[in-house]
């Protein structure tokens, strides 16, 4: 979401996959018709937990260009039955929604060291909001501690004091801990988990815990600045207190390029507090994800937690680029989850094309509305068909808790992606991609004889809410099965 992020992004990949994001339309060299893979269902990988999005239920200005004291979000602004059709039309299938402290959950209490609802309703509707959508829980990431622990005093940035207090020469003269990093930390620590106690005081189930999102961003939106030395002895001090607030949690880390947590870990008491990695390779081309993003010497696993589009519109070619960036994650770079950015963004906001999975009108809004909007009305919400349908057929026919597997490709073709899993009802599931400029040939061995496959057909183009796809009138049978896809077209073949 910044200048500095859109910079490090090209830093994650070879130049030729991160060229231009005009490279989302186009291949880098033409496939053949046809092309053989070997599916190994004997050999499974990671459990791949679901999918997540990230929720903005308080305001923010159009462009992220600073937080308006405006009551306005999501699920806040839905009318009752649009809130209803939210949760069961686009949020049902997702397991975790990103609840962003300090930015979209910054109310404050009298002291101004921990985070309530903003308005009386805020928790009450995020919590039936998770309950009626069937959401498992939050990803509680901090995007700014609470202004009192913050040299600026403020949740915004930026500015060099944009910073917790104990990391600023001036803090041998502050007037609470005279100097002491660690009991600032210890309290850090404990308001941290209180923060956590206070969203499960308000029945909202959490999941994930993570210290700050992109701790190298001074924006003009909530953050807070970290050097690795300041994060890794943040996170040595606060991630034992959340592991024992619940041992269940999983504790996340912004890698940013692998280098804030990293001092951290070479402690190994403290690198098992280390349930993941999370990446931000906003935007880019599929083709970035090669392998696993975990630093060398570390088990943990490695998942994106923040996919959008900074700049321009949504289109088919970002369509298809983001369901091959989510196909490459689950089988090249063997992640657990992944997770769109926004699941409604306001159609005032200009951010909101390359963000949203669909719109929503808030009822203070009295700005331009596009022609597309004209009938949307206030407390209302829409779909952002390209962004919604590189998503929706994973959350609808891939079941929490399915197993990846072993995929064998004779010629790997970055315009030709495939991707495999078994359910948990042991059912192999493929699923393949062509955004090339002709119909191409999978010929695919799953090794099940006997097996029959049922295949279901997804374009940028469709215009189906449900998620579930065009049915395929012809079955195939294995141990091989050969779909054809047609360009700009991607399947899911499923075992009967």
């Amino acid at each position: 979401m910044t200048t500095m992020l859109r910079a490090r992004t090209f830093l994650l990949g070879t130049a030729a996959a991160l060229s231009s994001l005009a490279s989302l339309h186009g291949e880098y060299v033409k496939p053949g018709p046809e092309s053989n893979f070997t599916i190994h269902p004997d050999q499974p990988r990671q459990t791949i937990k679901g999918l997540g999005f990230e929720i903005q239920c308080d305001s923010i200005a159009s462009g992220n260009k600073g937080m308006p004291e405006d009551i306005s979000g999501v699920p806040h602004d839905l009318t009752p039955d649009e809130r209803a059709r939210f949760c069961k039309e686009m949020l049902h299938g997702f397991r975790y929604c990103r609840l962003a402290g300090g930015l979209y959950w910054r109310g404050l209490d009298a002291d101004k060291k921990q985070f309530i609802g903003r308005w009386p309703e805020q928790s009450a509707e995020l919590r039936d909001m998770i309950h009626d959508a069937g959401v498992e829980g939050v990803l509680y990431e901090y995007w700014s501690p609470a202004p009192f622990w913050k040299a600026s005093g403020k949740l915004i940035g930026p500015g060099w004091n944009n910073k917790l207090r104990c990391y600023t020469s001036k803090f041998k003269d502050d007037p609470d801990y005279h100097g002491d990093v660690d009991a600032f930390l210890r309290d850090f620590a404990a308001a941290c988990t209180k923060d956590l106690q206070t969203l499960r005081d308000a029945g909202i189930p959490i999941s994930m815990w993570g210290l700050q999102n992109e701790p190298f961003a001074n924006t003009g939106y909530s953050s807070c600045v970290y050097s690795p030395q300041e994060y890794s002895r943040t996170f040595t001090a606060v991630a034992p207190a959340i592991r024992a607030f619940d041992p269940k949690i999983w504790i996340t880390a912004d890698d940013a390029d692998t280098k804030y947590v990293l001092p951290a870990l070479s402690n190994p008491a403290t690198a098992k507090l280390l349930d993941a990695f999370t990446v931000h390779q906003v935007g880019v081309n599929a083709a970035v994800v090669k392998g696993p993003a975990t630093p060398k010497g570390f088990d943990q696993p490695s998942f994106e937690d923040e996919y959008e589009y900074l700049q321009g519109p949504t289109s088919p070619g970002r369509c298809m680029n983001t369901v091959q960036y989510i196909m490459n994650w689950f089988q090249r770079g063997r992640s657990p989850v992944w997770f769109w950015i926004h699941a409604l963004k306001p159609i005032g906001n200009v951010e909101a094309s390359g963000y949203g999975l669909g719109f929503w009108r808030p009822p203070s809004y009295n700005g331009p509305i596009p022609d597309e909007y004209s009938s949307l009305q206030p407390g209302h919400w829409t779909w952002n068909k390209y962004n919604w349908n590189s998503v929706a057929g994973f959350l609808k026919r891939m079941p929490w808790d399915s197993r990846a597997v072993t995929v064998d490709e004779e010629t790997v073709s970055e315009s030709l992606r495939i991707f495999s899993f078994l359910r948990p009802d042991g059912k192999l599931v493929v699923v393949l991609s062509n955004r090339s400029s002709a119909p191409h040939t999978f010929h695919i061995n799953s090794g099940i004889n006997g097996a029959t496959f049922q295949g279901w057909r997804y374009t940028p183009e469709d215009d189906q809410p449900d998620g579930l796809g065009k049915k395929i009138d012809a079955t195939q049978q294995g141990p091989t099965i050969s779909p054809q896809l047609a360009p700009q077209t991607w399947e899911f073949w499923e075992q009967n």
